[in-house]
């Protein structure tokens, strides 16, 4: 990183784009440590001030955490990828017989890292969200395994599921608060298996839930918001999937052939 003096008017930008190279090249690490802003101050004769909004803006995009009384580090999370268009695949799925994994987790494992999840089992009234994809009348009781999911002990992604109560009742979607692990799958096991998935895909700013559940600082680092609905082999819709993805934690990815 250059030292000397810089036009005030773009000091700003010069002590950010030289950090950003720093955490890009490499030269300051995943769970490296910025130089101290009095650091920065004697390197680019500026302001304190100045530096430090340089880091609050390095932090409001998600690129460094600070922590208090310690400084300014790189965040050091690996991206993990994600395959929504294998992930419910029987071809792609690790609850087969024999098997420890569920499709998420066998996935999880096979980037050599370890899995976790917990999970918490209720009847609710279905959110507008879900109640319109189920197909049913607002506010109606649905079935919901709410999940929040770890890798190598850190919150990675919540998945809650919603169905419907016919499908829900007296299968292990209501009876486990716990992992399900069952050979074919959870829907293929309560005699509904999904045929085909309606996906959306949003990009948005995290909810207090959200930040609170996946122990996300309010750094402006964005969420992607996985809506999938499962219909059965009657064209019924079974199942309403809501995963949020943090970022900075998750890469989705898809194989696209042409014809």
């Amino acid at each position: 990183m250059p030292n000397g003096s810089a036009d005030p008017r773009s000091s700003s930008r010069r002590i950010a784009d030289d950090l950003r190279e720093a955490i890009d090249s490499g030269q300051i690490p995943p769970g490296g440590r910025l130089p101290s802003t009095r650091e920065l101050v004697d390197r680019y004769k500026v302001a304190a001030e100045t530096v430090r909004q340089v880091i609050q803006h390095l932090k409001a995009v998600g690129v460094v955490e600070t922590i208090q009384g310690s400084g300014t580090y790189v965040r050091q999370y690996q991206p993990l990828d994600w395959w929504p268009a294998t992930f419910e695949h029987a071809a792609h799925r690790g609850d087969v017989p024999g098997s420890e994994y569920d499709a998420w987790a066998a996935t999880v494992v096979a980037a050599g890292r370890t899995p976790s999840q917990v999970v918490k089992v209720d009847r609710v009234k279905a959110p507008a969200a879900v109640s319109k994809r189920l197909d049913i009348p607002a506010d109606e009781l649905v079935a919901v395994r709410y999940r929040v999911r770890y890798v190598d002990a850190v919150p990675w992604q919540t998945a809650d599921s919603y169905y419907p109560l016919w499908v829900a009742e007296g299968t292990p979607i209501l009876e486990a608060e716990s992992d399900v692990t069952i050979p074919g799958g959870l829907m293929a096991a309560t005699g509904h298996a999904q045929e085909w998935f309606d996906d959306v895909l949003e990009l948005r700013m995290p909810t207090p839930m959200d930040l609170q559940r996946l122990a996300m600082a309010a750094t402006g680092t964005a969420v992607g918001e996985y809506i999938r609905t499962g219909y059965d082999s009657n064209e019924r819709p079974v199942r309403v999937n809501i995963a949020v993805l943090p970022g900075d934690r998750n890469r989705i990815r898809w194989h696209v052939r042409g014809r």
